[in-house]
This record gives C-alpha cells, sequence and structure tokens, in this order.
C-alpha cells in the first residue's frame, strides 16, 4: 500500500502544481490577459513596421483607393464614379487615419493592430463570462498566438476589425440578456447597436447573425421581470443596429438610382461560388470568363451586372441541383481547409502551409471536444452563441466561395469555444487531483 502511494507522488505532484498555477491564473486572469494583449500588439506592430508601406494584395489597394476618395472629397467613388461594389465599412474605419497620417499605409495599418488587440481582450471577457477566469486567459493566449490572426491584422483587410465588432456586439448583448440589466443599460445598448450596424456594413455575411440575435433578446425577454426595460433597451439597440446600414442604403438610392441595402459584389460572389467551371478551393479565382464576356456585350451598369450575375448563378444551381449540391457540401468541408489556392503568386509556402495545420487542428479539436461533452457540461449562454454564431456563419459562406481570411472571424469564435473545453479538462483534472491526493 505503501508503495503504491509512494508510486502516484510524482503523478500527484504534477496535478497539484497544476491546481496551484490554475488558482493564481484566476485570481490574477485580468492580467494575465492584460500581458496577452501586451505581446501580441509588441509581436504584430514589430510586423506590421516590417512590411511598411508595401500593398501584397488587390483588395488591399481597391481599400485604400476607396478611403483616399472620401479623403479627397470625392465621395465612395471609384474609376467610373460612385460605387457600392465594396460595403463601406472598413474604408470608414480608415478614413480619419489615412486624414491624420497623410495616407500612410503602415499607420493604417495600425487598424486592424489595435483591433487584434480589442478582440484578445475581449475574448477575455467572454470566456470569463462563459466559464472562469482561466477559460478567459486560455481564449485570450490562443487568440494572441494564433497566426492567421496576427498575418490578417497587419493586411489592409476588414476581417480582424470585423472579429472585434462581431465579439463587442456578442458581450453587448450578453450583458442586455441578463436578468438584471446593467447599470448604463442605455449605454451598452447603444454602443451594442452601433457595433452591429458597422459589423453589417463591414462584412454584410454577418448582417443575418445580428437580425438573429437581437431577436433572441426580443425572445429572452418576452415574459421576464422588467419587461417593459427590456423592450426599451432593445428598441435603442435596434435603432442603433439600423442607422449606418440605413444611411447606406439611402446614399446607394441617391448616387446609384437603385436599392442596394449592402453592396454590388454579391452578385459576382455568389457566381464565383456557383458556376460550371468553378471549384470548391478556386474562390475568386474561379473561371467566370463566359459571363464577364457575356455581361461585356449587354454593357451594364454596377448595379445591372450584380443582378446579371446573382441571376447566373441562380439559374445554374436550379437548372443543375446535384452539382450545386455537391459543389456546396465542398465548400462548407473547404471552411475547415488549412491551406487556400492564392491568386497573388509567391504567397504561400510548405512552411506556412505547416504553421497553418499545427496551429488551427488542435484548436479546432479542441472546439468539436466542447461540442461531444455538451452533456457531462452543458453549454451556457455564451457557449451557445458562440456555437450557433460559428454553425451558421460557416453555412452561409458556403453559398458564396470559402477563404482562409474570409473564415478568421470564425476562428475567433472557434478558439473561444476551444479555450472553455481545455479549461473544463483542466478543472476536472484538478478535482481529480483533489480527491485522490494523499492525506
Amino acid at each position: 500500500m505503501a508503495s503504491s502511494q509512494t508510486g502516484s507522488w510524482p503523478w500527484q505532484g504534477t496535478k497539484a502544481t497544476v491546481t496551484r498555477m490554475l488558482g493564481v491564473v484566476e485570481a490574477h486572469s485580468g492580467q494575465v490577459a492584460l500581458a496577452a494583449v501586451a505581446l501580441n500588439l509588441v509581436a504584430t506592430l514589430s510586423f506590421a513596421i516590417v512590411l511598411g508601406d508595401q500593398l501584397r494584395y488587390l483588395d488591399e489597394r481597391d481599400y485604400v483607393a476607396l478611403t483616399g476618395s472620401m479623403a479627397q472629397g470625392n465621395g465612395f467613388s471609384g474609376s467610373a464614379g460612385p460605387t457600392a461594389y465594396r460595403p463601406p465599412g472598413y474604408p470608414l474605419l480608415l478614413l480619419p487615419v489615412y486624414l491624420l497620417s497623410n495616407g500612410s499605409i503602415l499607420a493604417m495599418r495600425m487598424v486592424g493592430v489595435l483591433a487584434l488587440s480589442g478582440t484578445i481582450w475581449l475574448v477575455y471577457v467572454l470566456g470569463r463570462r462563459a466559464h472562469s477566469g482561466v477559460a478567459g486567459v486560455l481564449a485570450a493566449l490562443l487568440m494572441a498566438g494564433y497566426p492567421l490572426l496576427g498575418y490578417t491584422a497587419t493586411a489592409l483587410y476588414p476581417q480582424v476589425p470585423a472579429l472585434f465588432l462581431l465579439l463587442l456586439f456578442l458581450e453587448a448583448s450578453m450583458r442586455l440578456a441578463e436578468p438584471q440589466p446593467p447599470h448604463r443599460w442605455w449605454t451598452t445598448a447603444l454602443v451594442g447597436g452601433l457595433a452591429g450596424g458597422l459589423l453589417t456594413i463591414t462584412v454584410p455575411t454577418f448582417g443575418p447573425s445580428v437580425v438573429t440575435v437581437l431577436a433572441w433578446l426580443a425572445w429572452r425577454h418576452r415574459l421576464g421581470e422588467g419587461r417593459r426595460r427590456a423592450l426599451r433597451t432593445l428598441a435603442v439597440c435596434l435603432l442603433a443596429a439600423a442607422v449606418l446600414p440605413t444611411v447606406w442604403c439611402v446614399r446607394n438610392a441617391v448616387q446609384l438610382h437603385a436599392f442596394v441595402p449592402l453592396s454590388t459584389n454579391t452578385g459576382v460572389n455568389l457566381l464565383l461560388g456557383n458556376s460550371e467551371r468553378v471549384t470548391a478551393s478556386s474562390g475568386p479565382g474561379g473561371d467566370i470568363s463566359t459571363y464577364r464576356l457575356r455581361a461585356e456585350r449587354l454593357d451594364l451598369d454596377e448595379v445591372e451586372l450584380d443582378h446579371f450575375y446573382r441571376d447566373e448563378a441562380l439559374d445554374w444551381m436550379i437548372a443543375n441541383p446535384m452539382p450545386a449540391g455537391e459543389l456546396y457540401l465542398q465548400k462548407v468541408a473547404h471552411n475547415f481547409s488549412f491551406r487556400d489556392d492564392l491568386a497573388t503568386a509567391g504567397q504561400s509556402s510548405a512552411v506556412q502551409d505547416l504553421v497553418s495545420a499545427l496551429a488551427y487542428y488542435p484548436l479546432l479539436g479542441l472546439a468539436l471536444l466542447r461540442v461531444l461533452t455538451l452533456r457531462r457540461w452543458p453549454l451556457g449562454t455564451v457557449e451557445r452563441a458562440t456555437l450557433w454564431l460559428l454553425v451558421g456563419n460557416v453555412l452561409l459562406l458556403a453559398l458564396f466561395f470559402t477563404r482562409l481570411r474570409l473564415r478568421v472571424p470564425l476562428d475567433g469564435l472557434m478558439i473561444l469555444l476551444a479555450a472553455t473545453a481545455a479549461a473544463h479538462l483542466l478543472q476536472r483534472w484538478s478535482s481529480i487531483a483533489e480527491r485522490q491526493s494523499p492525506t
């Protein structure tokens, strides 16, 4: 008996150490999360400085050109005049920096860098709300060390700012969903609503998510105490969320003489994901040359071209339901890939692919484990919302085409689920150690 206990001492000692560490992390979770923010800020900022003013992708040049057009007083315009091809949210975020820095590319990279810092803090707050300070710290550390996030944050892409807005909207919604509303409920509702509206005009595919969460808030408070205050709160949030999309829609009606709720690239994106010569991984490089030639002969304007591409994609799906269904399922699967076939040469390597796979799949495995263990550890409100947002947006993205950078906000949600899974496992391991420690 004595030898058995003696043989278990190293094992018990390791678990005891982990238990003590968890206690320390829980007690100082905020400080640890801030340290993760600071370290990531230094690393991401350094990478941004190395990149300097070089623009690596066509999309970056488009966003800079649109921002410059607004800064020069020409409105949201391209080479052919007023446009709605790109959603306006990200150029609006870049505009103040453009004006203050006289168009410095490096300065505009700071929008993504700072958005990532805010994202790390928000995922800590949501992890703490979902489970514990330990879960929050794990989420912050995983977010800070995730390579794809750092890489995308330094590019002039809207995905990392969109992730920040998504988590800000989610945190505000969680506060508004509490039985007792926050002290400054109108401030929370206003911030949450504005974040949701700006998110919608930054990455329009999140528009349905914003509407769904607001509908869930209305349903949650339908029979609760303080129902009248809850409805006022929801009304403030809803109106705030509607402001920016409404203003943009009115602008499009005036400038383009058409109803364009978000952008005029929906049609081409739908066709790039649903036509006879595209594949699940071709993305924006898909072959739609036949349709482009037909469109050129028709001499369509921007809005008409959007409708033409949309109708062609829908016609192909209706006429080819089996191939369209198979392609959709393949795109859903490709959403979980670790690499893309890039249209820009020289931007991929075997090392990058290896790093991407090693960073992504363990986190995906933990997130799946959290779902598989929901009977043992029922999902809380934050986890349920995160899971439904993740699944819903994976299915929605696959209607168009899938790319790693488009998946970046969803990776942030996955990291939150992975962190709560790891926290549950560590908590269970710690409790077993306490029960089995020798007296």
